[in-house]
């Protein structure tokens, strides 16, 4: 039974909108940190476009459009899988604290969510990034030239790199947390909360960078005349030109400062 003097739970649809209003800012807050990131991944970045705001505030509107759906869909998929693991623990488990196990199954199960939601909205960005024009028209020539399918071009990837990421962020920066204030009682909530953030961002974005690359490239490359069929053709395609590791991790500054700010 839940502590009367404790503020009630909020439910999943207004965990949702509180995530919705944040993913909106962060974007736009954000946005040159996304654009350096996808132009690095795919070798396409020069010093006077990344200088430019005309380029680097590309794909705004369809990453606001798109986070906003992308992270209610993270915090209330999150919160019902939390309720549903309580559940099927009996009714005693209900209002009790998650333990970290069902904090990160939760958390993967949002991020795999959430990833059939944003797969298509990132397309478009990534393909506004590189080529200019209005989200309609850039959304209006995939689906014409390649039907539904064209628009979930490297998913797969951002399945893998969505579970990672939420796990980073709405898991392990909380248990981080609790375990440093466990440990470092004198310091304070907002050094603690600093500390997490860059550690499970950090941790994060490494493990889930390679698949952000190769979902941007294969994204990127959805008009090229030759490309990748997909994520394994693409990975003997980058060993084929150099080193494979090297290649996976460009872009990475820009986004492990993103995701730790975000993380904070």
């Amino acid at each position: 039974m839940q502590d009367p003097q404790q503020p009630p739970e909020l439910t999943p649809f207004q965990h949702g909108v509180i995530g919705a209003l944040v993913g909106s800012i962060e974007q736009a807050i954000m946005r040159p940190s996304c654009y350096w990131k996808a132009q690095l991944q795919q070798q396409r970045l020069t010093l006077a476009t990344a200088l430019n705001p005309r380029y680097a505030y590309r794909g705004l509107p369809v990453a606001v459009a798109s986070i906003a759906p992308v992270t209610a869909v993270q915090f209330a998929a999150a919160n019902f899988c939390l309720d549903a693991i309580r559940r099927t623990k009996g009714g005693a488990a209900l209002g009790s604290e998650p333990t970290e196990m069902e904090r990160f199954a939760s958390s993967a199960f949002a991020g795999l969510a959430s990833a059939s939601v944003q797969s298509p909205f990132q397309l478009v960005e990534v393909n506004q990034q590189n080529n200019g024009g209005a989200m309609s028209t850039c959304a209006r020539k995939v689906l014409d030239t390649y039907g539904i399918r064209g628009m979930y071009r490297g998913s797969s990837m951002t399945f893998v790199r969505e579970g990672i990421f939420c796990s980073s962020y709405m898991a392990m920066a909380p248990i981080l947390k609790s375990r440093i204030l466990a440990q470092r009682p004198e310091l304070s909530d907002n050094s603690a909360t600093m500390a997490a953030a860059v550690i499970s961002g950090t941790i994060g974005a490494t493990l889930s960078h390679p698949a952000d690359t190769l979902k941007t490239r294969l994204q990127g490359s959805l008009f090229d005349d030759v490309k990748a069929s997909g994520p394994r053709d693409l990975l003997r395609k980058l060993r084929e030109n150099g080193r494979v590791t090297r290649l996976l991790f460009q872009g990475f500054a820009p986004r492990v400062f993103r995701i730790v700010s975000c993380t904070y």
